[in-house]
């Protein structure tokens, strides 16, 4: 039993040669009507067989027909996958795909053929031989209707690639796009994704991050690094018994383990982080716990590890360096540092110095009110101010979030406090979008030539007066009184 498509295919002659119309021309027709009547039989035959194909087009997306041979003699349309086929006139099919016989008649036959990216793509073959007025085959017409899609905009060259041969072949019926459970598992990440991102302090990004996976997995959870055992870094309830006991137990290897407590379903992913001990991640449930639930958990607790290991890491070189990384000035150990190298030659001088502690309120909220992009660029902006506000040779630190330390070689109380009064006049204008504007808040003390004062004893006078200096609703105070 033959479908519509094999039908088409031998409904569809090949194109009459000039030959066979002149003999039927000069034997039926008078010679004063020859040529008219031959114009008119191959306009009628080309519009017919164009009609057919683009009927044919519909069902199937590439026509074509090769020799006795195997070799192609045409092919259409001009472009298939985003690639033309003109190339492929003349060459034997075994261009196109080299893992059937094509000279042979297909009914339905799945075949597979792949791009240079190694993308499989599965197309179904009909074709059936065709033969002259003499019985004789001449060629072979047949079509290819692809099966598994390609993306839209996507460039696939067509060549070929071994497959193993198909006593009794069928239509591949695996579906291209993914499960719902393996949908639902990207969306799940995605969103895990975004909430790690929208905090940088990764106690409360690891916090979102599990909120994010249990609502869900309807679940509760839990969150442990095993170095401090006692301090759960993220727990969403009570933990029952038999789960606490397992976590008490010295920990075993990495890996996932899954057991009943009560009514609930039990799993924890363990993860051994580098240069700290295990992140263990504890979920529990009243239903089972399917595989792509599984995979999805470990893929989180993986990702978590990854990020406190990156956190970790982070921490050591700040803790080892002069430099704050995200604003690229000096922090409180390099700004200390400096504080005191300087402080000796001011000494030799007999030069006065000022330390002012600058603060803007609001500054670090921007990251969460309008994202982290908002943020840094509202720091860069920051830091240029208050980079303009102080001469090119003084020093300028970064000593928590939004506190900022500025050292003015030379700069004696009535200098420091002209330059306190200018700084605060306009506050700090963040151009973004929104435009923002922030509060400016100082707390400023001097040192005097050859004091007895250390860095640390500055900065407490300093953050002092600032202090002061907002409970008096002030925009800037001086501390006046010596330690």
């Amino acid at each position: 039993m033959t479908g519509p498509t094999e039908s088409f295919l031998r409904d569809i002659s090949p194109l009459p040669d000039l030959h066979s119309l002149l003999s039927q021309f000069m034997s039926n027709s008078s010679p004063d009507r020859i040529p008219q009547d031959l114009r008119n039989m191959l306009a009628s035959t080309l519009e017919s067989r164009e009609r057919w194909r683009s009927l044919l087009y519909q069902a199937v997306d590439l026509v074509f027909e090769t020799d006795n041979r195997g070799r192609i003699i045409l092919i259409s349309p001009e472009t298939w996958l985003g690639q033309p086929t003109t190339p492929l006139i003349s060459r034997p099919f075994s261009a196109l795909c080299d893992t059937v016989n094509i000279l042979q008649p297909h009914t339905g036959t799945p075949v597979q053929i792949t791009d240079p990216q190694g993308e499989a793509l599965t197309v179904i073959l009909s074709s059936c031989p065709f033969q002259d007025t003499e019985g004789q085959v001449t060629g072979i017409r047949g079509t290819l209707k692809a099966v598994s899609q390609t993306l839209p905009g996507t460039s696939t060259v067509i060549t070929t690639a071994p497959v193993e041969s198909i006593s009794a072949p069928q239509p591949d019926t695996t579906p291209v796009t993914g499960s719902p459970a393996t949908t639902t598992g990207v969306a799940i990440l995605a969103t895990i994704t975004t909430a790690l991102r929208r905090a940088i302090v990764p106690r409360l990004a690891s916090a979102a991050a599990i909120d994010a996976l249990l609502i869900p997995l309807l679940a509760e959870g839990a969150l442990l690094d095993t170095s401090a055992p006692k301090t759960f870094l993220f727990k969403s309830s009570a933990l029952p018994e038999d789960i606490q006991s397992a976590l008490s137990t010295p920990a075993p290897p990495a890996g996932t383990e899954l057991f009943r407590s009560g009514n609930s379903h039990v799993m924890i992913c363990r993860e051994n982080i580098r240069s700290l001990r295990q992140l263990c991640l504890v979920l529990w449930r009243s239903e089972p716990w399917s595989t792509q639930d599984q995979q999805l958990c470990e893929t989180v607790c993986s990702l978590l590890a990854g990020f406190w290991e990156l956190d970790s890491i982070h921490r050591r070189i700040l803790t080892d360096s002069d430099y704050d990384i995200a604003s690229n000035l000096l922090n409180w150990n390099g700004l200390k540092s400096e504080i005191e190298r300087r402080s000796r030659r001011l000494d030799q001088e007999a030069m006065a110095a000022t330390l002012i502690i600058a603060r803007v309120p609001g500054l670090t909220e921007l990251s969460k009110t309008q994202g982290f992009e908002a943020g840094e660029e509202a720091l860069r902006q920051c830091v240029a101010l208050l980079r303009k506000a102080i001469r090119p040779t003084d020093a300028i630190g970064r000593i928590s979030n939004n506190t900022f330390g500025l050292w003015m070689d030379g700069g004696d109380r009535f200098a420091a406090a002209e330059r306190a009064e200018r700084m605060t006049a306009h506050g700090i204008p963040i151009l973004i979008d929104p435009p923002v504007h922030l509060p400016l808040q100082l707390g400023l003390v001097s040192r005097e030539a050859n004091a007895e004062e250390t860095p640390e004893s500055l900065l407490e006078r300093g953050m002092q007066a600032l202090q002061e200096g907002v409970a008096e609703n002030r925009k800037w105070r001086f501390s006046h009184e010596a330690p």
